[in-house]
């Protein structure tokens, strides 16, 4: 199963700088990477920084001026008009909240995200669709929310190469403002780029890859259609004897709307600071992820069951090695139920933190907020 610290610097890449979305958000894979990886090098976290850092460091040319300040939308109401925004500008991300949701897609997308709080170079909001296609069919459509006075950047690029800034037009009217279509270098295929301010001093970003000839009729249309709020994100369990001393600072969702339909959603914790570099506080987390369960049989499957223990009388898999403790419970009531200690936790945290997960009433039934 998961470590969602893993699945962020995974995806993060990728979501940070609007870069592409993976195609599937393959948990048991993920999880299995976390648990390797996690025993080379704690800095992982600071060296994918400075890597994102530098491959986005490039910013929206000089069209991100509209002629005026957008006006608002009301909170939580759905888009009219190209009314796209929230009232203010986010200073701060809470991974509890949904700031943003699709309301429009082109057909095909099949794999739906969406995280909000600490991501790869600082708080921000991620919602992401794609056709789960890794080859050269693959599509994508992503939306980033920036905080207040953050800039979009550059996408990242397969081959490596930085996006070079190109000629950026006018765009449609969102959100009472002036939009713009920026451009860059290196597009595998087709791509629109559109930003504008959901909110006045804050970027909203919208690319679309991949999904037709008129990708900019694509963009133009998602953008329409999202809306904005502040609800509080429905989550499959609840989580209660957390340490005081750690903080939450990221919520990931995931839904694959392929058969046999599958989610995961999970919390990461931090024991850092608000004030430490995002690489810092990603490099030692606690990992609690929720999933619908799957019976994999199947030792070559990427989703394979395999228990080592039990626990309350479920099957369950457990490991520990230099403090760390990586515990899967699978199956409760249709759901698995993954813990990842970073050494946060006293020993045998992840067995004492398991019965203080409270699943909802049918987690088998249960679906995101992502789609409906």
């Amino acid at each position: 199963m998961l470590d969602e610290r893993q699945i962020g610097d995974l995806m993060l890449t990728e979501i940070e700088s609007a870069e592409r979305p993976s195609a599937v958000l393959d948990v048991e894979r993920a999880m299995s990477t976390a648990r390797r990886q996690r025993r080379l090098a704690q800095g992982a976290g600071a060296a994918l920084l400075a890597v994102a850092l530098t491959v986005g460091g490039l910013t929206v040319p000089d069209l991100l001026t509209p002629d005026r300040p957008p006006a608002p939308a009301p909170l939580g109401a759905a888009p009219v008009d190209g009314q796209t925004g929230l009232p203010v500008a986010l200073t701060t991300v809470d991974p509890q909240r949904v700031y943003v949701r699709f309301g429009w897609l082109p057909d095909g997308m099949r794999d739906l995200q969406y995280q909000a709080g600490l991501l790869l170079s600082g708080q921000g909001v991620h919602l992401g669709a794609s056709n789960g296609r890794t080859d050269d069919q693959r599509q994508f459509v992503t939306v980033s929310l920036l905080p207040k006075g953050v800039e979009p950047s550059a996408p990242q690029r397969d081959s490596g190469e930085p996006a070079v800034a190109g000629d950026s037009e006018r765009g449609p009217r969102l959100n009472g403002g002036d939009s713009v279509f920026a451009s860059y270098s290196g597009a595998e295929k087709p791509e629109a780029i559109l930003c504008w301010q959901y909110a006045p001093d804050g970027w909203a970003q919208v690319r679309v890859f991949g999904t037709g000839s008129d990708v900019r009729k694509t963009a133009t249309q998602v953008a329409r259609s999202l809306r904005f709020g502040t609800d509080t994100i429905p989550m499959p369990a609840t989580v209660a004897g957390v340490p005081a001393g750690l903080r939450l600072i990221t919520v990931n969702v995931h839904e694959s709307l392929d058969e046999p339909n599958y989610w995961d959603a999970g919390w990461t914790w931090t024991q850092e600071p608000a004030t430490a570099d995002p690489g810092r506080q990603r490099a030692r987390t606690l990992a609690v992820v929720v999933a619908r369960y799957r019976n994999v049989t199947d030792p070559t499957d990427r989703a394979f069951v395999d228990p080592n223990t039990t626990l309350d009388g479920h099957p369950a898999r457990f490991t520990e090695g230099d403090g760390n403790e990586s515990l899967t419970v699978y199956d409760v009531n249709g759901a698995n139920v993954s813990i990842d200690d970073s050494a946060l936790l006293p020993t045998g945290g992840t067995r004492a933190l398991f019965p203080m997960v409270t699943l909802v009433a049918e987690p088998a039934a249960w679906h995101t907020h992502l789609h409906r």
